[in-house]
């Protein structure tokens, strides 16, 4: 004490020529008293704390899967005096370790009762076990160490592109099945995994975006997560002329149309080829033809999937039927 009011004086005779200064420099010494007494008080006084202590399963034979999760962390709460947990705040916690071997039953389960918990733990801290509160109190968990099930993955997911737009081909991903770990009965029953439901609206650029295997309890997935890519492009409006062709034609017998080709008005993604000759087709139908009618009907025949609004200029079209 006789240090600290020789420290006293020497601050209160500290000549400044700032009386503002000076005012902080007490200000800042009576501060620090007050942290140091409270110190004091606080840390000889009964207190609780909070320690996190780190789980660690050492020992796991490499064909076991656990079903369930284990904690990484337990809470261990503590009273004691406050001196006591000087160290927790300078000084890494102990892990917790628990040897595979020491607490499975080689079947299907591991398990740490509370009884063993609470031992573990109070030698790990050095405590008595009447001052510990733990949670989780105890450790169980299912493993199987069968061999995983490969299995499909079914994508939940719904696409609205935005207008003008359209989606230019199939979802890309990088997986279309996951392995499945768990018990017999579980293996047998599940032949497919889903995703989550997904919906995307309003989509204007290709997408890529990362979607998650639905889970399914009792069991493990691998991988949990599968990337996707969905290809948008933004439609382009075409038009072209096209030959008519006609089909079902008995043998013996030609047809003849006019005209012999039509425009065709339709929407593209901007990457498909300018020439699309080859994939849009007008066509009449020979048993659509009714005598004494001097028009048939005229339709489309093929297009890509990709395409939107095709449509031929003309319904119908003149037709002469020559025997040969």
């Amino acid at each position: 004490m006789s240090r600290i009011a020789d420290f006293f004086k020497r601050i209160t005779a500290f000549r400044v020529k700032d009386s503002r200064t000076r005012s902080v420099l007490l200000y800042l010494f009576f501060v620090l008293i007050s942290a140091i007494f409270w110190g004091f008080l606080t840390f000889n006084n009964s207190i609780n704390v909070d320690v996190e202590v780190p789980v660690v399963i050492t020992g796991i034979p490499q064909n076991v899967r656990f079903l369930n999760n284990i904690p990484d962390t337990i809470t261990v709460n503590v009273n004691d005096r406050g001196t006591s947990f000087i160290k927790y705040m300078f000084w890494e916690t102990p892990k917790l370790e628990l040897r595979f071997g020491d607490y499975s039953d080689g079947i299907s389960q591991f398990r740490v009762d509370a009884s063993n918990m609470r031992k573990l733990v109070s030698r790990l801290l050095n405590r008595n076990p009447s001052t510990l509160t733990i949670l989780p109190e105890s450790i169980t968990a299912k493993f199987t160490d069968l061999p995983g099930k490969l299995v499909p993955v079914v994508l939940d997911i719904e696409v609205n592109p935005a207008m003008l737009y359209a989606q230019n081909g199939v979802i890309e991903r990088s997986a279309d099945s996951v392995v499945v770990y768990g018990d017999k009965a579980s293996l047998q029953e599940i032949t497919e995994v889903y995703t989550y439901h997904v919906k995307l609206n309003d989509l204007t650029d290709t997408l890529h975006r990362r979607v998650t295997v639905s889970p399914i309890k009792g069991v493990v997935i691998e991988p949990r997560y599968i990337d996707i890519m969905v290809p948008i492009e933004k439609m382009i409006t075409h038009t072209q002329r096209i030959p008519v062709s006609v089909r079902n034609v008995p043998n013996g017998i030609r047809v003849i149309v006019f005209p012999s080709s039509v425009d065709v008005s339709f929407r593209a993604p901007m990457s498909a080829a300018r020439n699309h000759n080859d994939e849009i087709t007008a066509v009449v139908d020979y048993n659509s033809i009714v005598p004494g009618n001097r028009k048939v009907a005229i339709g489309v025949g093929e297009s890509p999937g990709s395409y939107q609004d095709v449509r031929l200029a003309l319904d119908s079209v003149e037709y002469m039927i020559e025997k040969q």
